[in-house]
């Protein structure tokens, strides 16, 4: 598992090198619950290589590796804000400090992540043009992202231009064990050597003053067997345990760094390296009772003794011994781990600092870790209050896809002016379907009884179209309804005033509905026409549940529909609304007012679509005189075929329909309505037609909707 600061990290780098857009589309494509991640949670370690995948799919340029770079030179830029670029800046004067600090560094972070499992990092051999360094991780596939890292941050702190290369791959399925060669400008390794070979000799110390400098110390031969203890380590451990001359292993446990405990490896990480080991055996029985019995702390709060101790410090080969020394120092946070433990100030060294760098911790640990959980507790909420706005969100979405389609709205949120937004569509299909009787049925009823039978009509048709790659222009008070076929999801080439004065600047990222909107509406992949003609037989079978309140029997309902070109454009200043003007939505009234009721007109244009269609079943009207229009061709749409009627019940299986006796109680809002519905993703008919000027000045109005 990793810490969500990495995610966010390659979050962060995304955003800003491909846009927003990039990452909307590598959430989608990776199912990510949410599209950012919470510093301190866990995650799963192979999402980094995941994500690189994705992004190099979706790119269609470069390699998962180049990516894997990438994201390690975002996580360098990241961390900045977090503060963490004045612990890198501290790590030494030039860059060869910063490669034999960086362990030392991972484990200056143990109390923001104590959690982090951070890899191993150790410099085998060094010259003038540079080092050779070992990585060894539990996690696979980091390499390059460790080589991203390693130049950043040569070129952000230390003003280096490095480069570099893997020298060997010793990975097995255990763990990835590779040597980078870093080739950098490292001449001052020279003069280090120069000035350690110019410091004068010292006499020895002896035996009785190195221990009272390094009371916990340990000294280990050639065969890894404790040598020599310390006084206060060996103090903790019971007066007749053995603990001279047993194998270093038998007695302390290596935590840290992750290595054999082997006289030639441990010189060899010892130089740079910080070791951590845990006791074995177990501590001194009763010195806690025994200390507590002696204080003035009360008997109910004792606490548990602790039957282990932790030391941390360098192994240091001293040649003239023969030995490797274990300088270490009890790791210790609080006064209630000395005591069970059974140490007091006294046993800690005098000479180092260590008693006054453990008070100052210890005064300052409480308040750290309540600030550390009433951080969890605000990211936990947090997350809560993203969850619930993004479920607000989408009911926003909704409701002004619900009004307007779709490539309009975006174009709205991108900043272009509304009125500025002007389309010319070379063939639509138009259907209007009127509800003859409802006018006289009004004057007799209640105004709730009103409302509650265009809810009727508005609820189930809105089901009906919604099934379709459809968009409903406008349902009125007399309930007649509008459906578009053709401007659904169309390019977004377009004409924008000079007047508009603002530019589409990439706002998109965020304002995408993050929800399943491109599954399959349109599976048979019908023209304009088809789908329009299988909604009107959907129209025509529903009908029937709209009951009129007199009569008590379904009212009458005339449909029809026309194909041609129009015009299309946002009017209004305060209200928006999505219109369309041209001598097609006028003919499209007309043929619905000539139809009988109960069947479905059509004209000549739209048949044109439909005579080679293998679903429906068309049948001549004849000539007839249309007002406004003359003589006119139209056809009856008979029904649908055997293949057509397969994919409906197989549609009706998954779709609810909203009985009559439930709707006659319900008064549902948008977002409700919205929320009932299935979410079934849309299948783009494109058959637009790009302007090179708004049409609007030149056009003869003839129909407005």
């Amino acid at each position: 598992m990793l810490y969500g600061i990495l995610l966010e990290s390659v979050r962060d780098g995304i955003c800003l090198s491909y846009g927003n857009q990039i990452w909307k589309k590598v959430v989608q494509e990776l199912n990510f619950e949410h599209e950012s991640f919470t510093t301190l949670g866990r995650y799963d370690d192979n999402l980094i290589d995941k994500i690189a995948e994705c992004l190099a799919d979706i790119l269609h340029e470069g390699t998962p590796e180049y990516y894997m770079q990438f994201f390690g030179e975002c996580f360098v830029r990241f961390f900045t804000n977090y503060g963490y670029d004045k612990i890198l800046r501290v790590a030494g004067r030039h860059f060869r400090d910063f490669l034999h600090s960086i362990d030392q560094l991972h484990d200056s972070t143990k109390f923001s992540f104590p959690q982090m499992k951070s890899p191993l990092f150790h410099v085998l051999e060094e010259d003038v043009h540079g080092a050779f360094l070992q990585y060894k991780s539990r996690r696979r596939g980091f390499q390059r992202y460790i080589v991203g890292q390693l130049k950043e941050c040569a070129s952000r702190f230390y003003n280096e231009d490095i480069y570099v290369r893997i020298q060997d791959d010793m990975s097995t399925t255990e763990c990835s064990l590779i040597i980078f060669r870093v080739d950098f400008n490292n001449s001052i390794v020279e003069e280090t050597s120069k000035r350690l070979l110019n410091i004068r000799n010292l006499p020895d110390i002896t035996s009785e003053t190195f221990f009272k400098v390094f009371p916990f110390c340990l000294m280990i031969d050639p065969t890894m067997c404790i040598s020599h203890m310390g006084k206060s380590i060996k103090n903790l451990f019971p007066v007749d345990t053995i603990l001279i001359g047993r194998d270093l292993h038998e007695v302390f446990k290596l935590i840290r760094p992750d290595i054999a405990l082997e006289w030639n490896t441990v010189i060899s990480y010892g130089r740079h390296i910080v070791f951590l080991m845990e006791s074995r055996i177990p501590l001194r029985p009763n010195q806690m009772n025994q200390l507590v019995e002696n204080s003035t702390i009360e008997k109910s709060k004792t606490i548990t003794a602790i039957s282990v101790i932790r030391l941390k410090g360098q192994m240091k080969w001293i040649s003239s011994w023969n030995m490797i020394v274990f300088l270490c120092h009890p790791v210790l946070s609080t006064t209630e781990e000395m005591m069970n433990i059974g140490l007091t100030l006294h046993d800690l060294n005098f000479y180092d600092g260590s008693s006054e760098i453990l008070i100052a911790g210890m005064q300052h640990t409480k308040q750290l870790q309540a600030a550390i959980e009433k951080q969890h507790a605000w990211i936990l909420q947090l997350q809560a209050i993203k969850i619930e706005l993004q479920e607000w969100r989408r009911k926003g979405k909704r409701l002004l896809y619900s009004m307007m389609p779709r490539h309009i709205a975006q174009m709205l949120q991108q900043g272009v002016v509304a009125n500025s937004i002007c389309e010319s569509h070379k063939l639509i299909t138009v259907l209007f379907c009127y509800t003859l009787d409802f006018k006289d049925v009004i004057q007799k009823l209640t105004p709730t009884e009103i409302v509650q039978s265009i809810n009727q009509m508005v609820i189930i048709f809105d089901q009906c179209s919604e099934k379709y790659d459809v968009f409903k222009v406008e349902t009125k008070a007399d309930s007649s309804y509008m459906i578009v076929s053709g401007i659904q999801e169309r390019s977004q080439q377009r004409r924008i005033s000079n007047m508009s004065g603002s530019s589409a600047r990439s706002c998109m990222g965020d304002d995408s509905l993050d929800e399943g909107v491109t599954s399959v509406k349109n599976p048979l992949g019908l023209n304009q026409a088809e789908i329009v003609a299988g909604l009107a037989l959907e129209l025509s079978k529903q009908s029937k549940k709209l009951i009129n309140k007199i009569s008590k029997i379904s009212f009458k309902i005339k449909i029809g529909f026309h194909s041609g070109p129009a015009v299309g454009g946002i009017v209004g200043h305060k209200n928006y609304q999505y219109c369309l003007f041209g001598d097609t939505v006028n003919t499209a009234s007309r043929v619905t007012t000539s139809s009988d009721v109960d069947r479905i007109h059509l004209s000549a244009t739209s048949w044109q679509l439909l005579k080679d269609s293998p679903y429906f079943e068309i049948s001549p009207r004849g000539k007839i005189q249309v007002k406004g229009k003359g003589e006119m061709q139209t056809y009856w749409l008979n029904g649908a075929k055997e293949a057509y009627i397969e994919h409906t019940n197989i549609l009706e299986s998954t779709t609810e329909i909203v009985d009559n006796d439930t709707l006659l109680n319900y008064h549902p809002t948008m977002y409700e309505i919205n929320d009932t519905k299935k979410s079934i993703p849309n299948v783009i008919n494109k058959l637009t037609l790009p302007s090179d000027q708004c049409p609007f000045r030149e056009l003869k109005t003839t129909g407005f909707i």
